[in-house]
């Protein structure tokens, strides 16, 4: 074999070879992670599971953060006397519903509102007001102190404001923000009003196709 010959066996083996380590690093090398998604919000690439609470759902049985397990959850605070921001965002939640429905989409979500006034917002208040806006939206209550957990851990505020003259009737402030929570249980995304329900339900699609590929 001339000289020539052996140097251009060398050249291809050397061209197989790293051939072969290149397809190698593409196995066996992490891939690097998806650039988070542009949302009306705040994306969460890195969820930390909650901590467990026990409230108490609309029929009366015990809401935990199993009840989080299996499907996307759209979670927001409010409470069912609120005038305003309240019945707009659930009838915001109820629009973007239909319209993941269109896709496809929603047979794997879920709509729970959290109400903040367990004094007058009882399960069976809850049912009525939430499904009025909806028969498949669910509503949960509790104590206050497992309300604050939840809430907390959720970077949500809620303050009760004075009685109006011993009559009963008093306001709450909180936050307008809609969680989402992946179906292990983990807040993937909080979304920051101003919302639409066509922005919602497209930032839901983007974050359902980088968080669970």
């Amino acid at each position: 074999m001339t000289r020539h010959a052996k140097t251009g066996i060398l050249a291809l083996a050397g061209l197989l070879a790293l051939g072969v380590g290149l397809l190698a690093s593409q196995w066996l090398l992490p891939r690097p992670p998806a650039p988070p998604p542009e949302i009306a919000g705040i994306y969460l690439p890195a969820p930390q599971p909650l901590e467990d609470f026990q409230l108490v759902h609309h029929s009366g049985r015990p809401f935990t953060r199993e009840n989080f397990h299996g499907h996307w959850t759209f979670l927001y605070f409010g409470y069912s006397f609120c005038p305003d921001v309240c019945p707009i965002t659930l009838a915001d939640l109820n629009r973007m519903r239909q319209l993941l429905d269109d896709r496809d989409a929603a047979a794997e979500t879920a709509y729970i509102f959290v109400s903040v006034d367990p004094q007058r917002d009882t399960p069976e208040r809850l049912r009525d007001y939430v499904t009025y806006f909806n028969p498949e939206f669910q509503g949960v209550t509790g104590a206050p102190e497992e309300l604050d957990r939840l809430a907390q851990a959720l970077y949500v505020f809620y303050q009760r404001g004075a009685e109006k003259e011993g009559s009963g009737y008093y306001l709450v402030d909180h936050s307008s923000t809609i969680i989402l929570i992946d179906p292990e249980g983990r807040p993937r995304a909080i979304f920051t009003p101003p919302q639409t329900p066509e922005r919602l339900a497209e930032d839901f699609l983007k974050i359902r196709a980088v968080a669970m590929p």
